[in-house]
């Protein structure tokens, strides 16, 4: 089975490529149809909304019924989805589409939940998230330049072009999985059998029931502090992206080339840093709750973040955003590591999709946030809410990494 795991990298790779491609121009797609800017603003939080209520249901389905199986359905229903995307001119059938793609788009969840099932050896897993992530970040960093050369050469049917590509890339992804050997971890069967004469409607209702029960019986108060910490690493990371190209174009008037190099820049700092996860843990041999970890990584960030306030040209501003960028990578994995290590087996996929839930709950507010700043205050002063965040996760890492060491 030595060939599962790079399977699983390459379809977390295949599936942000295939959004890099797609999603960057969605929103330009829609005001080629007429949109204003409200809907192109619903594009984000209805997408991020779905998300939210949909990382647990689908974390917990896949608890019950095993990945592999939600995993093949919901990448060809998004598969549908993406090419109904590109066919139609209707911008309300597209923020429908991107509100059923916001309910079953939880590849990324997953493939990592895939992962226990083919290595028992934790500190591999982290080796291989860490791999996986930057694998996958490179997708993402791939993907819109592709998809951008697309629409450029073909400007009347580009995107209707994408589309069809993103299509095949999830019917690809789908059949990758399918060709997956079953996994060491067995699935959730103490449900009752399946009735034979019910229909596709009851199944549904049944498994969302079963999905209900089993959120029910984690222990969430245990979890509250993780939880927290993804919180506010997400709000702290999505004000910061949320108005990046504005605020680079006002305070140091770059042009749209020259922000997709500091974007880049940033992607392959994140990229590197993931990749090197299992360097980092050594640096680590007896934090084994990943709570020393989880405070350095909020106080680099804190650092990070009040340098580029106090940055007076792009060149400085640059040289902040390698620890930023590392802070943010390694962030991202040390949470879902703390979270995996408190829970237990039984309930890993539905305590990812809890935290992934997390992370759109932030992503759904963060746009707002920084809005109201930028209207009410400036674009400039939105970097300062990013500060808040991360002081206030420095703060409350640096309580929980003393109340564990004296328990220790």
């Amino acid at each position: 089975m030595s060939f599962t795991i790079p399977l699983i990298q390459f379809v977390a790779f295949l599936d942000l490529f295939a959004v890099g491609m797609i999603v960057p121009l969605i929103p330009n797609h829609v005001r080629q149809l007429g949109g204003n800017h409200i809907y192109i603003g619903l594009l984000g939080s209805i997408y991020s909304g779905f998300q939210l209520g949909s990382g647990p249901l689908i974390g917990s389905l896949s608890d019950m019924k095993g990945c592999r199986k939600i995993l093949i359905i919901t990448l060809l229903l998004c598969s549908i989805s993406y090419i109904a995307m590109g066919l139609t001119s209707s911008i309300i059938m597209i923020l429908i589409l991107r509100a059923i793609l916001g309910l079953l788009k939880q590849t990324q969840l997953l493939t990592k939940a895939l992962v226990p099932e083919y290595e028992n050896d934790e500190k591999v897993q982290s080796v291989i998230f860490g791999k996986m992530a930057a694998i996958s970040g490179m997708g993402m960093t791939l993907g819109p330049i592709t998809g951008g050369h697309i629409a450029e050469d073909y400007p009347e049917n580009g995107f209707f072009y994408i589309g069809m590509i993103v299509c095949l890339c999830f019917l690809l992804n789908a059949g990758c999985i399918y060709f997956l050997p079953q996994g060491k971890i067995q699935t959730m069967k103490k449900t009752e059998k399946k009735n034979p004469n019910q229909n596709f409607l009851q199944v549904i209702y049944s498994s969302s029931q079963q999905s209900v029960q089993e959120l029910s019986k984690v222990k969430w108060s245990q979890y509250w502090d993780l939880f927290m910490f993804k919180a506010l690493l997400g709000f702290a990371m999505g004000v910061y992206y949320s108005n990046y190209a504005l605020y680079l174009k006002t305070q140091y008037d770059l042009s749209p080339k020259h922000t997709g190099y500091v974007i880049s820049f940033q992607g392959i700092i994140g990229a590197m840093s993931s990749l090197c996860m299992g360097i980092i843990n050594k640096q680590y041999p007896y934090d084994k709750d990943f709570s020393v970890r989880n405070y350095h990584v909020f106080l680099l960030l804190s650092i990070s973040v009040a340098g580029l306030c106090l940055s007076h040209n792009i060149w400085v501003y640059s040289l902040w955003l390698v620890p930023l960028s590392i802070g943010n990578a390694v962030g991202r994995l040390v949470t879902l590591e703390m979270i995996l290590r408190k829970g237990d087996k039984e309930h890993k996929g539905t305590l990812i999709g809890a935290s992934n839930s997390v992370a759109s709950l932030s992503g759904v507010l963060s746009p707002m946030a920084a809005g109201l700043i930028g209207q009410f205050f400036g674009v400039q002063f939105v970097i300062y809410a990013s500060l808040f965040s991360n002081v206030l996760a420095l703060i409350l890492s640096y309580r929980y990494k003393t109340r564990h060491s004296k328990t220790d």
